[in-house]
């Protein structure tokens, strides 16, 4: 599965010194000791131009020995989630989205935690549409980085 990661179509520029090299990286390791703990950690990330109903402009580069332009994403997020089964169904669920503007950031990934719900809204997205509605409503509402964990 992992080598589907490394596709040219899911390559993005990306702002290296205190973002990609920094907090997105202390967020994609923290994710990754989470997997022991679950028997399931599914994870969706992906980036936005211009949220819904937004207006951001769009920056473009043009990487060297190419003649193309490249867009800039504005935003980049992931939203994830854990779930307890009984009986090979799915009897609770846990989420937490994360949302950060591209640029620098100190500090702790943690403090950018939102909901899916909050995601959603933002890139037009509906997330872990195959959970049981109720289990999704609730579960789709965390903002807290510990009570994922926790779950």
């Amino acid at each position: 599965m992992q080598e589907h990661t490394y596709y040219a179509t899911n390559l993005v520029p990306q702002i290296q010194d205190k973002f990609n090299g920094g907090i997105w990286s202390n967020l994609e390791t923290a994710l990754r000791n989470e997997i022991p703990a679950s028997d399931t950690l599914y994870v969706v990330t992906g980036v936005t131009f211009q949220t819904i109903d937004g207006n951001e402009s769009i920056t473009y580069i043009k990487p060297q020995h190419d003649t193309k332009q490249c867009p800039v994403p504005n935003y980049f997020w992931k939203v994830v989630m854990k779930v307890k089964r009984s009986a090979g169904r799915v009897a609770s669920a846990e989420t937490v989205g994360f949302w950060f503007e591209h640029k620098q950031y100190t500090g702790s990934y943690s403090t950018y935690a939102v909901s899916v719900d909050e995601v959603e809204k933002k890139t037009g997205f509906d997330f872990f549409v195959n959970l049981p509605d109720s289990i999704e409503s609730t579960a789709e509402t965390n903002t807290s980085w510990s009570s994922f964990q926790s779950f």
